[in-house]
């Protein structure tokens, strides 16, 4: 997290949202359901939107809160479908997914290893699967961060040579965060593996 708010700050502010409609869109793009990833799910909003709809799901996150407050919002009659682990995603070994879901969690990534975690996230995705999520752009007000992973346009687009994009919005605007004001910058996108 940046200076001056902490992540239970995060989860507290954030409690009450609607799950992501970027993510209700890519769900409604699978004929069926399958297996996912919530790469950094927080507090397990998209989490549960991923098991209601009928999704197994392998959540994991840095902070031991959030897997707390993950297994807390999922019913009982949910629990057997989702799996979860307390680790950083530099770290983490993903199981094979139709989906994997990075909710403006790939910003917090130590920069040096993102390479490797992207590796990851892509060995991961079966074929014809899909990624969905954000990336920070380079004009956002954390991007000089040197713990945080930030990519110019050509360099988002860049990550997804091979892959069928078909979804690559960027989105740049003065808004709010846990720690106040800031500038945001960031890719909306959604991206298809390769069939082959």
């Amino acid at each position: 997290m940046t200076d001056g708010a902490t992540w239970a700050d995060y989860y507290r502010e954030n409690e009450g949202r609607e799950p992501r409609a970027l993510l209700l869109e890519v769900l409604d793009s699978f004929e069926l359901p399958g297996e996912a990833v919530d790469l950094g799910c927080g507090a397990g909003i998209d989490t549960l939107a991923m098991l209601e709809r009928g999704w197994q799901v392998f959540a994991t996150d840095a902070e031991d809160e959030a897997i707390q407050r993950t297994r807390g919002r999922v019913p009982p009659e949910l629990q057997l479908r989702l799996q979860t682990l307390v680790t950083p995603m530099e770290d983490v070994e993903l199981p094979a997914a139709n989906l994997v879901w990075a909710s403006f969690s790939l910003f917090f990534c130590d920069p040096p290893r993102f390479a490797d975690v992207w590796a990851r996230i892509g060995r991961a995705i079966v074929p014809g699967g899909r990624f969905a999520g954000q990336l920070l752009g380079d004009r956002d007000t954390w991007a000089p961060d040197e713990d945080i992973s930030a990519f110019s346009e050509a360099q988002a687009r860049a990550l997804f040579d091979g892959w069928t994009l078909e979804r690559f919005e960027e989105e740049e605007n003065d808004g709010e965060a846990c720690d106040g004001p800031k500038h945001w910058h960031v890719f909306h996108v959604v991206a298809r593996a390769s069939s082959s």
